[in-house]
């Protein structure tokens, strides 16, 4: 029997992962990386118990492990340190099977191609289109080649190349979410802390630990579009001053070199994610904001299952197995993290207390059952 072969488009968490899951199924796939380098993309990321799940369903949980540091817990603050909701890290897991994990996302990335067989990867490989012809898709290239195979899944992120095609970029905007993300890596150690997200007015700050002594950071406010580049560091993080520690503290602990600020975008869920031999996982098909930190743990999701349906269907059954199994959940999630990032940058004193009531208030058992279907994956 002749070994399908699949072209994987976009050498990140997504495609990496989805290219060591094809493999599993038997087939034959080739990563395609535009960049030559991983790159600073991302700074840091922090994967829940159900993007373990899928590493180990893929054999890459344990070096993904030993590169990242777990969070003890998770807990919702005030900006004056005031706790709002706490689950802490062994209740987390006995709950949900794990803890949450923060690492680099290069360290990520190394880790997932350090999986690879000799020749599953290609850098400096940039996929400008595709055309389909009988049972077989062809990918063009930039430099003028071609690669011709059973199956091209688009792992090219929020501006993925593959899903314009498949969709058509004019009926598929992407969305501004109203706000801007800081990014920062400080060299500051946490010790054996929670995961925290701090909510103030009109303003986020989110603190995990990292391993040697770091500290992985990110910060939120509502600016216009293309602002959150051009505004000074001072001015931005004089927004923080006086919250609780230790914020100034570890932004204070933070070389300018290691922050990254981009603008937040999603896009609305569409009706489909795949056409003929054509598919796409990750960000190229439900880009979400990151109020969930479930971006990567989905991609990671969407590789698993789309290698599990690939093992014993033709394409077409396949693909839309894949669909029907992951569509709602991931839809779901991108619609629920766009509304918790709109009520997470209000400024109105009165509608932050309630939100706040709301979180200190709300029932354990519900709260709980939320998260372990959020973490749950097999």
């Amino acid at each position: 029997m002749t070994t399908r072969r699949a072209l994987v488009v976009g050498g990140g968490p997504a495609g990496l992962a989805t290219a060591l899951a094809l493999r599993d199924a038997g087939w034959d796939a080739v990563v395609l990386e535009r960049s030559a380098d991983v790159g600073p993309s991302g700074v840091a990321l922090t994967l829940w118990p159900n993007a373990l799940s899928a590493l180990a369903a893929v054999g890459a949980d344990k070096p993904v492990r030993a590169a990242g540091c777990p969070a003890d817990g998770n807990q919702i603050r005030a900006a004056d340190g005031r706790i709002l909701d706490d689950v802490p890290g062994p209740l987390m897991a006995e709950r949900f099977g794990g803890r949450g994990l923060a690492l680099l996302r290069a360290d990520l990335v190394e880790a997932l191609r350090a999986q690879l067989f000799p020749g599953m990867l290609r850098t400096g490989a940039r996929c400008v289109g595709w055309t389909e012809a009988g049972d077989r898709v062809r990918a063009a290239l930039a430099d003028g080649g071609t690669e011709e195979a059973d199956l091209l899944v688009g792992a090219d992120g929020l501006r993925s190349t593959i899903r314009r095609q498949l969709l058509g970029g004019g009926a598929d905007p992407l969305r501004y979410a109203g706000y801007p993300v800081w990014r920062g890596i400080a060299r500051y150690d946490l010790g054996a802390a929670p995961g925290l997200l701090t909510m103030g007015r009109a303003a986020q700050f989110g603190l995990f630990p990292l391993p040697e002594g770091r500290a992985y950071w990110f910060a939120t406010m509502p600016l216009r579009r293309g602002w959150g580049e051009q505004l000074p560091r001072r001015v931005w993080s004089a927004r923080f001053d006086g919250w609780h520690a230790p914020i100034p503290q570890v932004l204070a602990a933070t070389p300018d070199e290691d922050i990254l600020v981009t603008d937040i975008y999603d896009r609305a869920p569409v009706p489909r994610w795949s056409a003929g031999r054509v598919v796409l996982v990750g960000d190229a098909a439900h880009p979400s904001t990151p109020n969930l930190g479930q971006g990567t743990c989905q991609a990671l999701e969407d590789a698993v299952v789309l290698g599990r349906c690939l093992r014993d269907h033709d394409v077409a059954g396949a693909l839309t197995r894949y669909e029907a199994a992951r569509r709602r959940r991931a839809d779901g999630l991108t619609r629920q993290a766009r509304m918790l990032g709109r009520v997470g940058q209000w400024s109105n004193p009165v509608a932050c207390w309630i939100r706040e009531q709301m979180i200190r208030r709300a029932p354990a058992g519900p709260r709980l059952r939320q998260m372990a279907e959020m973490f749950a994956f097999e």
